[in-house]
């Protein structure tokens, strides 16, 4: 099969639900009984926090700030379909370096659509790369997606995408880089807020990409197709201070 017919057939099937997918042992989901209105009866922060993601990036603080810089190999990843989102485990040892400190990528994952909105616009879909620090601090880098050419890495992968609900699939054969993901211009708003689902911990540090990257609509819609609308609505700004960085 092609990878035009195989992106075609994965974009066509049926939106499920994640709550459908849900067996009695999950506890939060996008939708239904455990959707995000009640995630705060099993973990409080969620509706009880005062720095909580995603958020609107807007009045933002011109501000130097230290250069990312990404050190990722070219390795094989695991696709795992937890019923939330599409999860791309990362080869240990790729690093991401701001100022003096080092944080080792642990994987990535897409939501559609985007979670945060940049101003007035909204995009159809977000990356998270998650990354940690040995003394478990944690930095999310987020890239804005938005429709256009096709994503030339997501050619090679999107046809094995993992379908099925806790379905895990890997080809050793196929090997990317995760900055096949990023955009080349690296500025980025800076602010402080929490992971988008739960347990909703606060204290992350967060990098969205200024410049979206492009994927076509068909591999836009191939996630969707799978994981249906896994996106959290906008949250308080509270006050928080988003910085906007300068050319350095």
């Amino acid at each position: 099969m092609t990878l035009k017919r195989t992106l075609t057939a994965l974009a066509t099937l049926p939106l499920l639900g994640l709550a459908a997918l849900a067996s009695a042992d999950d506890m939060w989901s996008y939708t239904g009984e455990n959707g995000p209105a009640n995630w705060g009866s099993s973990a409080p922060v969620c509706a009880n926090g005062a720095l909580q993601s995603p958020i609107v990036i807007e009045g933002t603080e011109p501000a130097l700030l230290n250069r990312i810089e990404t050190n990722y190999s070219v390795a094989p990843v695991d696709m795992h379909n937890d019923r939330h989102s599409i999860h791309f485990t990362y080869t240990p040892g790729s690093m991401l370096k701001i100022g003096d400190k080092q944080f080792e990528l642990e994987e990535f994952h897409f939501h559609t659509p985007a979670e945060h909105r940049i101003l007035d616009t909204s995009f159809p879909m977000e990356i998270h790369f998650k990354h940690k620090m040995a003394d478990g601090t944690f930095a999310v880098l987020a890239v804005m997606v938005k429709e256009g050419r096709s994503n030339l890495a997501a050619e090679e992968i999107w046809p094995h995408l993992p379908l099925e609900p806790d379905q895990t699939t890997r080809r050793p054969d196929i090997k990317i880089n995760a900055r096949d993901f990023m955009p080349d211009n690296k500025a980025v708003f800076r602010y402080m807020g929490s992971l988008t689902t739960p347990p909703c911990t606060e204290g992350i540090n967060w990098y969205i990409f200024q410049q979206p990257i492009e994927f076509s609509s068909q591999q836009i819609a191939a996630i969707h197709g799978i994981m249906g609308d896994n996106a959290r609505a906008l949250q308080p700004r509270n006050n928080r201070m988003i910085l906007n960085a300068l050319p350095n």
